[in-house]
């Protein structure tokens, strides 16, 4: 059984929609019109319930063109995992789950593409992926939707085959499905999902970083959820009986495109560090898009701000003692090496939760999940803010390895004083209605300087002045991190 969503702008269900979407449910219950269930950037939708959703989709376009893109979790393409149609109007129109904008297009020359775009407007610089074919051959035999590992089919809804473009490192291949409609499907094996071509990622899939370190996916096990977030779940796992962590992206991503070729970023970047005190990739392993995970050294210790809360409750001494000041000096070290790559990386989500112990106690960095190389980077939309963000980074400014110094200078408070940044503060200044200050008027405070983390007494004047430096506004007067790690080995030697 398939449940197809038709969505339309305006107060009515009628006339051509605006994105159809259909994917594989266990159970159905169809619906006439009603508001949007908020999936796309439409005002209402219709549900259809059919076995045949090809047909129910085709149904929905009538006499309009359009463009269909199938998805399957298998390699013989016998399952559907989700199919996307747009109508072929050339303009551009939202797209499942509100993540991108669509311009699906069918030219007089027997060419069709999909383009995707991070912003509504659609225009070139937003332009993150595109589906196209540009050759159509004449074929009186129509076949089942067939592709092999590491291709694309590009597929006419009447019986002609397509030879696929689609990216640098890409086989052709041909396939084709009988239809007396004369419009184009886009089918996608779980291969291809990950070969799509977004600036700087093109071809992950193939990539040779990834390719080198990918294991066997059925020698991964997963065990008990650790932690879940928006972007990612860990799991305790083992991975040839050794005790591993095992992220993998949300089920409700798991089939985004931007989603799945961000994910495995953030593996190549992973897979590239070299650095003692940064979380040690083991891995990346897949069967089909659905079991994408990435495999990571297990940390026995927990994250920072766990042992934190913990002296929060104790009434830990505030101030830094020494293994307060040696924690400081590890994250540092792996800014200092994260920024002496060339080119440099900026961490971008430097944060407590992101600081994790081995069972030693010694501290590593981990989730590079937004984490980008310094090449005249501006905050990109969707990673949102945090109390550890720099001005610049907040403000949509350009920004370099000094913002992660900013965050530095945050994590820094927190190892003092054992709060959440700015908890002071936040009790400090209330609202008229008694209410403590919500974060969007606190980041502004902190973005023109008239906000800070709190130090204690208790700390050394040269940590609290190295902290303080962090945190400038001016990232130009921020030390950089080789410069922060110097002063901190000379406090560190200071102590008893």
């Amino acid at each position: 059984m398939y449940k197809i969503s038709s969505s339309y702008l305006g107060d009515r269900c009628g006339g051509t929609p605006y994105a159809v979407y259909a994917s594989s449910v266990d159970s159905c219950t169809p619906t006439e019109c009603s508001a949007s269930s908020g999936e796309t950037n439409a005002d209402m939708e219709t549900i259809d319930c059919s076995s045949d959703f090809i047909a129910t989709m085709r149904d929905k376009f009538d006499d309009s063109p359009y463009l269909i893109k199938l998805m399957t979790t298998d390699s013989t393409c016998s399952k559907l995992s989700m199919a996307f149609g747009y109508p072929a109007s050339g303009t551009c129109v939202g797209a499942y789950d509100k993540s991108y904008y669509v311009i699906a297009q069918l030219d007089d020359n027997g060419t069709a593409s999909l383009q995707y775009y991070r912003e509504r407007s659609c225009l070139s610089k937003d332009l993150y992926q595109t589906d196209s074919a540009n050759k159509l051959h004449s074929s009186s035999t129509c076949a089942l939707l067939t592709a092999t590992n590491g291709t694309a089919a590009l597929m006419s809804m009447t019986p002609v085959e397509a030879t696929p473009r689609r990216g640098q490192g890409m086989k052709d291949t041909k396939a084709t499905l009988n239809s007396d409609r004369s419009s184009i499907a886009l089918l996608e094996t779980p291969q291809t999902s990950l070969g799509l071509n977004v600036p700087g990622q093109t071809g992950l899939w193939n990539d040779d970083v990834i390719t080198a370190k990918r294991i066997p996916r059925d020698k991964v096990q997963t065990q008990k959820l650790i932690s879940r977030g928006a972007f990612g779940e860990v799991y305790a796992g083992l991975y040839n009986g050794q005790q591993v962590a095992v992220k993998m992206l949300p089920p409700a991503t798991r089939t985004n495109m931007k989603q799945v070729n961000d994910f495995l970023a953030e593996a190549k970047m992973n897979a590239t560090m070299d650095h003692p005190h940064i979380v040690t990739f083991v891995g990346v392993a897949w069967d089909s898009l659905s079991d994408l995970c990435v495999v990571l050294e297990y940390m026995q210790g927990g994250e920072l701000r766990a042992l934190l809360d913990t002296y929060l409750k104790s009434k830990h001494p505030v101030g830094f003692d020494k293994q307060k000041a040696t924690i400081a000096l590890q994250v540092c070290h792996a800014l200092t090496y994260l920024h002496s790559l060339e080119p440099p990386v900026v961490h971008r989500d430097l944060k407590s939760r992101n600081i994790l112990f081995t069972s030693d106690m010694e501290a590593k960095l981990s989730d590079f999940g937004v984490s980008r190389e310094t090449l005249d980077q501006t905050m990109t939309a969707g990673v949102g803010t945090s109390l550890w963000m720099a001005p610049e980074v907040m403000l949509g400014e350009r920004y370099d390895d000094k913002a992660d110094m900013f965050s530095f200078g945050v994590v820094l408070s927190e190892l003092d004083v054992h709060t959440m940044p700015y908890a002071r503060a936040k009790k400090e200044n209330l609202e008229s209605s008694g209410r403590e200050m919500v974060d969007s008027v606190l980041l502004q405070r902190v973005a023109l300087g008239r906000l800070q983390v709190e130090f204690s007494d208790a700390s050394p004047e040269a940590m609290v002045e190295l902290g303080r430096a962090c945190m400038s506004v001016d990232p130009t007067q921020r030390p950089n991190a080789a410069e922060a790690l110097y002063k901190l080995h000379v406090i560190c030697q200071m102590m008893p």
